[in-house]
């Protein structure tokens, strides 16, 4: 018995769901339980954007137009250099930390978003 292909990416979504809560997971466990004393600066969240990227081609990469990788990254490094200049507009102070910090967790929203809106795509493609 073969399953239709969106029953499949629903799956293969929901797996990698599992996949980031866990990584999630397993952060908050070593900053609470081996580390209660450190403060570490590093969420949980800061950890997805490798990941989302892989889960982004894994969920795209079956589809006859090839992966959406390409088009994804123009659009992430398109918002991170709009979110560059207008930090030099803004801040005078602006340091590289300031901005790293600041693209590292506008990717975390944009490759969430693009996930998202990857699998949603994807599921409307095969449908």
């Amino acid at each position: 018995m073969q399953f239709p292909s969106w029953a499949t990416m629903i799956a293969v979504f929901f797996m990698q769901l599992a996949v980031l809560l866990f990584i999630a997971t397993v952060m908050i466990l070593i900053r609470k339980k081996i580390m209660p004393h450190k403060r570490l600066k590093v969420v949980p969240v800061d950890l997805w954007p490798p990941f989302i990227l892989f889960f982004i081609h894994q969920l795209s990469a079956s589809a006859a137009s090839g992966s959406v990788i390409p088009q994804i990254v123009i659009i992430w490094m398109t918002i991170s250099l709009v979110a560059l200049l207008w930090q030099i507009l803004t801040d005078k102070k602006m340091t590289f930390r300031r901005f790293f910090v600041l693209f590292w967790r506008l990717s975390d929203l944009v490759l969430l978003v693009s996930w998202i809106y990857t699998f949603v795509y994807m599921i409307i493609q095969a449908g």
